[in-house]
């Protein structure tokens, strides 16, 4: 510690620099840009049949993997550069909703959970919108490639309503991890620069020695 010390004092102008640059990134630590967090979650469900009248008792994981199917498509780079230029400027995610039972604990009930991050509310909700119709469009252009009949097709439907909620943010946290932060790279900073003219005085007078 008091090699530490005695470096900081030699160097205290690195030191002096490094504490100004960390005040300065304090100050601007607790302003972040308000989170919304948008999301919502459909459920896919296969056509109604006299032997299934309910379609919420007709959910396979078959309809589910169809489900995980689509949302891969639209993870793509060319369907976010096209997602993007929709609207969804935040990033997004499709995630099948694991709503299964003790037999088949995965895809079992096929929901998708729509998710993205926007700036305000109003936004976080149009992007939803977005990303539920290129969800279900891509749904039908995948049935329509498998030439599937009209009433024998999968519909989605919303389980739960659109909504964007604020992301919690603690300006302290954040002061304080700005300020450790800052405190660590200008000790190592110190430390090396010190290092550094010390070996190369070293070598200098050895080269004099001689």
């Amino acid at each position: 510690m008091s090699d530490v010390l005695a470096t900081l004092r030699r160097r205290w102008y690195l030191a002096a620099t490094g504490l100004v640059v960390t005040a300065l990134a304090g100050l601007g630590a607790p302003q972040v840009t308000p989170r919304y967090l948008a999301s919502e979650v459909v459920v896919m469900q296969p056509p109604v049949s006299p032997y299934a009248p309910n379609p919420m008792t007709g959910l396979y994981p078959s309809i589910s993997i169809t489900g995980a199917a689509v949302a891969e498509r639209l993870s793509t780079p060319d369907a976010k550069a096209r997602l993007r230029t929709a609207g969804v400027t935040g990033p997004y995610a499709f995630q099948p909703r694991n709503t299964g039972t003790n037999q088949e604990p995965r895809y079992v009930i096929g929901s998708m959970t729509m998710t993205t991050i926007a700036s305000d509310e109003e936004s976080g909700l149009r992007a939803l919108a977005v990303l539920r119709d290129a969800f279900e469009q891509e749904l039908k252009s995948l049935q329509d490639r498998w030439k599937v009949a009209r009433q024998l097709r999968i519909t989605t439907a919303v389980l739960v309503p659109p909504s964007a909620t604020l992301q919690p943010h603690s300006p302290s946290r954040a002061l304080v991890g700005a300020g450790l932060l800052g405190v660590i790279a200008t000790l190592a900073v110190t430390l090396w620069t010190d290092e550094f003219f010390r070996r190369r005085g070293t070598r200098r007078s050895v080269n004099v020695t001689r």
